[in-house]
């Protein structure tokens, strides 16, 4: 499948901005790790102090890549986890029987940042929500990019937006603790800017998951100067071109 990304966003772990992923995509080291939050001065300040570190990171690539076309945008959003944190207290609230908040279980549905992102653009578009485990951020851009040529959209924003996993469920997970959000507008192939995605699956599935996130592989590809992406998982070998 063939498509054009016409504008890329990511936030992470000490890479807020185009300068701190073209280090990360040329092996820079950058000092700084830690995870600092947008400030999301486009959404009113009462309703910005309830979103929780998920939903920020996952708005301000949201509405940062849609840009002028936010309010009427058909949109994928993806994750593996999805607002695991906010998740994992409602399940310690249940367990020490204490009453549930229903805003803040409305919150931790897989749509909700989705469903978020339309409330404040007004956005009445196709909006759906992805997880597919270790695959879940190529397979969320399979979907997207599947929508755009099947549906005949001019463009479709694809989100796709993962934290590090609470301490307490940290081993059960292989992959490195990483708190990434990227936003991607995208379009049909044109002249430049063309990409194609593949996928074959595995004979048989592989015993370990690849340690890093696939959007960071992807965005070590896209902020650098590679044509071809290969990265594997435990069901699936994916391939991206850029032409």
């Amino acid at each position: 499948m063939k498509f054009a990304i016409k504008k890329c966003i990511a936030w992470g772990d000490g890479k807020t901005c185009l300068e701190d992923w073209q280090a990360f995509a040329n092996n820079v080291s950058i000092e700084a790790q830690t995870l600092t939050l947008p400030e999301l001065k486009q959404i009113p300040a009462m309703q910005r102090r309830r979103l929780s570190a998920f939903a920020k990171l996952t708005l301000h690539c949201a509405l940062t890549a849609s840009d002028t076309y936010q309010h009427e945008i058909p949109s994928v959003f993806s994750s593996r986890h999805g607002d695991l944190h906010k998740t994992s207290k409602l399940i310690a609230d249940v367990a020490s029987k204490e009453a549930l908040s229903p805003t803040h279980f409305g919150l931790s549905v897989h749509n909700a940042v989705g469903g978020l992102f339309s409330i404040y653009t007004g956005n009445k578009a196709p909006l759906s929500a992805v997880s597919a485990g270790e695959d879940s951020f190529f397979m969320g851009l399979v979907d997207a990019v599947a929508k755009l040529h099947t549906r005949k959209y001019k463009r479709i924003l694809y989100v796709y937006s993962d934290q590090a996993v609470p301490e307490h469920y940290q081993n059960y997970v292989q992959q490195h603790a990483d708190n990434i959000a990227v936003g991607l507008l995208i379009e049909a192939s044109d002249s430049v800017d063309n990409y194609s995605i593949e996928c074959v699956g595995h004979d048989n599935v592989q015993s370990a998951e690849n340690l890093q996130l696939q959007a960071l592989d992807f965005l070590k590809f896209y902020f650098s100067q590679q044509q071809q992406l290969s990265t594997c998982s435990k069901r699936y070998k994916w391939q991206l071109t850029r032409s």
